[in-house]
């Protein structure tokens, strides 16, 4: 029998929870860009300190909340991944952006102090998402494990998320700073929701 006769003979697995916190982290994502949007009319600056308002505490709360769920739905994804072939690198990356998440998350609760965010673990934990789900992207492609739009889209949302990050810290004419700032995110939110969704429903080839 031939290996894409094999391959298509694997029985679909659900991605329940992976692709419920995809779409969790992606709306987390929204939530934040809309909140770093207010927080921009407000007082003209998107990077407030996470203790100055109620709205702050909120951008950076589901900013880290984003980052944790994606992070854990990536991990969750590679773990699949193990038992055939190892995939070390996406997996690390995948923890770091969890450690890192739950890194301001303890600092967001003020249990160490008054509630803030540090940009590096914030900076830290997006970037080894995106990176991550590049790598993610490229084995599942290789692999077939899942259907090929959905590899197409992990690569997309991973390596566009970065571009589009390094581009938002340009000037864009009469364009407001804040307005452009987080919007790399909530274009990536939106993409991980609709993700997620296809994870749930077209599953993984076990």
């Amino acid at each position: 029998m031939s290996q894409p006769l094999l391959r298509e003979s694997r029985p679909n697995l659900p991605l329940l929870w992976e692709g419920l916190a995809a779409s969790v982290g992606g709306l987390l994502w929204l939530v934040a860009y809309a909140a770093s949007v207010e927080l921009g009319r407000e007082n003209g600056s998107a990077r407030a300190d996470a203790s100055a308002s109620w709205l702050a505490w909120s951008y950076f709360t589901a900013f880290a909340g984003a980052t944790l769920a994606l992070g854990a739905s990536l991990v969750g994804l590679q773990v699949r991944r193990w038992r055939r072939k190892t995939s070390l690198a996406g997996l690390l990356l995948a923890t770091i952006a969890v450690g890192s998440s739950l890194a301001n998350t303890v600092l967001l609760t003020g249990l160490l102090g008054r509630p803030r965010f540090d940009p590096f673990h914030g900076g830290t934990g997006a970037m080894a998402t995106c990176v991550s789900a590049v790598l993610l992207g490229v084995a599942t492609w290789r692999e077939r494990s899942i259907p090929r739009r959905a590899s197409i889209a992990l690569l997309a949302v991973g390596s566009l998320t970065v571009v589009l990050i390094f581009a938002s810290t340009l000037s864009f004419g009469p364009v407001p700073a804040y307005f452009v700032d987080d919007l790399p995110f909530g274009l990536a939110g939106a993409a991980w929701i609709a993700l997620g969704a296809m994870m749930r429903v077209h599953g993984w080839r076990g």
